[in-house]
């Protein structure tokens, strides 16, 4: 891999090979994290916790990249990698790619922010959050742009799972199974793009244009060593279109924790389909009422697809997005383990924009006194319901919005993405297989 040129706040050239961190070595963050030490020569630093640190340290890392070829392995060994449970370790790093749970941003933060005040980073360090969610990115804004370490909201594009995390031998090694392939002309992981020119951060500082041009560099030579490992890489001028589309897919992690199911078992039975496309019609609403057009290229026909019968789906799916029959979203990994999910993150950024749209709503209300246009307005949506009942929802992308002032009322609450979240608090209070359910169970529980 090519040597990025960088140069410190003094002008100083230095020449360096990179050095990318982990923290929250975790299935995303450890499998990133191997194929960077695996296919390129960048150092890297892994921070996690203790379980995967001694499993590392005696068993080396072992990647699983392609779930079309089960026999391509590659494995890492632990001398090839530096690996903590300190985030201390990460002092020095040019990149911080951050894989924490949503949970745990506030936490990871403030640790870096530590590591910052002290000058532990170099000038043109960036910092990169590989995390489900939207609002990852704005924490670690806060705590780190006020000493001149910028931060990149970011959008992986494929599931992974930690095959050895449970094992009681860590001998085994730390064992990461890659379980979507990629998707042809689409990205294995987004990247938000620092703008053109410095510009003012939110305390005002401007980079020094020496610094800047060495951060433009520490990205293009990061972007490389991802393309190096073989993950399709884009860098978007704005992140948060991606990360919502990103986060309609992610819709379906509660139906599948729930289910107790590896996803293509759950998604080949049609009433689990439909709670998540459910969830996904309501956040069409909300995103619709917000002004929020997410970027993904199926996102119109999602709907459509979740409510084909179970053949007409599984053979599509089989086709188009084969995925291993292992695969398993992160939430179910969760409740497998008895750790907290990230359901607010998901359901909840739905519930919270939904009220936001009210609250804002009731004050245009009351500003003009009254709305207009309603006989418009239930015709769009006696025409969207029509089209809905034939499987033809497409929310804020197709039909059931109004006209006039105030549109209609929909996106202004999010009763059923607040009902997923009162079942997965339900499922981490009393654990797998008690908090299971079925299909005709689960539709019941979300719609009553």
């Amino acid at each position: 891999m090519k040597t990025p040129e960088l140069h410190h706040s003094s002008g100083r050239r230095v020449d360096m090979p990179l050095k990318v961190g982990v923290l929250g070595a975790g299935a995303v963050g450890a499998y990133v994290g191997g194929l960077i030490a695996l296919r390129t020569k960048s150092d890297v630093v892994m921070v996690g916790r203790r379980r995967f640190v001694d499993q590392v340290s005696a068993g080396g890392v072992t990647l699983r990249p392609d779930p079309r070829r089960p026999r391509d392995v590659h494995s890492i060994r632990a001398m090839h990698v530096t690996v903590d449970d300190d985030p201390k370790a990460l002092a020095g790093c040019d990149i911080v790619l951050v894989a924490v749970k949503s949970t745990a941003t506030a936490d990871a933060a403030a640790q870096l922010e530590r590591i910052a005040e002290r000058g532990g980073f170099p000038p043109h360090a960036l910092v990169l959050s590989l995390q489900n969610g939207v609002g990852n990115g704005s924490i670690l804004v806060r705590a780190l742009e006020k000493h001149g370490v910028a931060t990149l909201p970011c959008m992986v594009n494929f599931n992974v799972v930690w095959d050895s995390y449970a094992s009681d031998d860590v001998r085994d090694g730390c064992k990461i199974r890659r379980c979507t392939p990629a998707k042809p002309g689409m990205p294995c992981v987004g990247i938000h793009n620092l703008p053109e020119r410095a510009e003012a951060d939110g305390t005002g500082l401007v980079d020094h244009p020496s610094v800047f041009a060495a951060k433009k560099a520490n990205l293009a030579a990061f972007v490389e060593a991802l393309r190096e490992t073989g993950l399709a890489v884009s860098l978007e001028r704005d992140i948060l279109p991606v990360q919502y589309g990103k986060l309609l897919i992610n819709l379906q992690s509660p139906v599948n924790a729930i289910s107790g199911a590896p996803v293509p078992t759950t998604l080949s039975r049609r009433r689990f389909r439909m709670a998540w496309r459910a969830l996904v019609l309501e956040a069409l609403d909300v995103f619709r009422a917000c002004g929020i057009k997410p970027a993904r290229p199926y996102v119109p026909f999602l709907p459509f697809v979740l409510a084909l019968p179970d053949w007409a789906y599984n053979a599509a799916a089989f086709a188009l997005f084969p995925l291993d029959p292992g695969c398993k979203s992160s939430m179910l990994q969760d409740c497998e383990t008895g750790r907290a999910t990230e359901i607010d993150a998901l359901c909840g950024e739905i519930v919270r924009l939904a009220r936001r749209n009210a609250n804002r709503a009731r004050d245009e209300d009351a500003g003009a006194g009254g709305e207009g246009g309603d006989d418009a307005r239930g015709i769009g949506r006696g025409i969207g319901r029509a089209l809905a009942a034939l499987g033809f929802g497409f929310g804020g992308f197709g039909f059931g919005f109004g006209f006039g002032r105030g549109s209609s009322r929909r996106g202004r609450t999010a009763p059923l993405n607040a009902r997923a979240i009162e079942l997965v608090r339900r499922l981490e209070r009393v654990g797998l297989p008690d908090g299971r359910m079925g299909p005709d169970e689960l539709w019941e529980a979300l719609t009553r």
